[in-house]
């Protein structure tokens, strides 16, 4: 169980379930966590400070269903996924009525990041939106590229952000890995990559976009960021798609700098 975890859950009064902050605890730890533990009943939330209250269902760790206000479904699990205050409950061997999702944790995850993005491409089409955007890089412009490195480390699984140059030698760097040594991450990185492109254009499918490869100790994940490539470091796939989700934003912020 990750730490984070551990700290922000505790026994429920009166019952064997688990209670906890959203602002500790992000809803894919727990979700990941009762999956691995092959656990059955429903976790209970609520969000601050309106009250909107949701609910996941589990059945020997698969999830069943997900309901968050009117939303159902992947639909209503997108939604409680962008929850980050709040409050969750874990009440063992409370049976859903219908089956919405039935799929397991980490492919609903996956699923649930994808109807994100899609989300968010919809509102940008909005005017007002677009102007919003607009201001809110114009402010982001005005940060280092250490500080966007920082607040790629704060993301939950990732160990270490490399950016390298396409030559292969590593421009800057946060965070640190047993698992990967970065300077050699760099010039493997930069080799790889310079035949994948040259491969995409062989095949005429325009530019490369991203790649994550995934070995038996770590997982790297790498997209191109103005003239140089960034890469993260998690330990394992099962944070991978709220990963990529929190990260791109981030990696466009971090194209400016370079």
């Amino acid at each position: 169980m990750p730490v984070q975890l551990e700290e922000s859950i505790v026994a429920g009064k009166g019952d064997t379930g688990l209670k906890g902050n959203l602002s500790l605890t992000h809803i894919t730890d727990l979700l990941q966590f009762l999956s691995s533990s092959s656990k059955s009943g429903m976790i209970q939330l609520v969000r601050h400070p309106d009250g909107t209250e949701g609910k996941i269902f589990f059945v020997a760790g698969e999830l069943v269903s997900a309901d968050s206000g009117k939303k159902s479904g992947l639909e209503g699990l997108a939604d409680l996924l962008a929850w980050d205050q709040g409050t969750f409950h874990f009440i063992p061997g409370v049976a859903s009525e219908k089956s919405t999702i039935g799929l397991s944790v980490q492919h609903a995850i996956m699923e649930a990041v994808v109807l994100l993005d899609r989300q968010a491409k919809e509102k940008s089409v909005n005017p007002l939106r677009e102007v919003e955007e607009r201001s809110l890089q114009m402010q982001q412009e005005g940060r280092s590229s250490a500080e966007v490195l920082n607040d790629l480390l704060e993301i939950s699984g990732i160990d270490a952000v490399v950016v390298i140059g396409r030559d292969g030698f590593v421009i800057e760097s946060a965070g640190s890995s047993a698992r990967v040594n970065i300077d050699e991450l760099g010039a493997s990185l930069a080799h790889a990559i310079n035949g994948i492109e040259e491969m995409g254009a062989e095949l005429n499918v325009n530019m490369f976009q991203d790649m994550f490869v995934e070995y038996g100790r770590a997982v790297i994940l790498c997209k191109p960021v103005g003239d140089a490539v960034a890469a993260v470091v998690t330990p394992d796939a099962s944070k991978l798609g709220i990963i990529r989700h929190k990260t791109k934003k981030l990696f466009e912020e971090l194209s400016h700098s370079f």
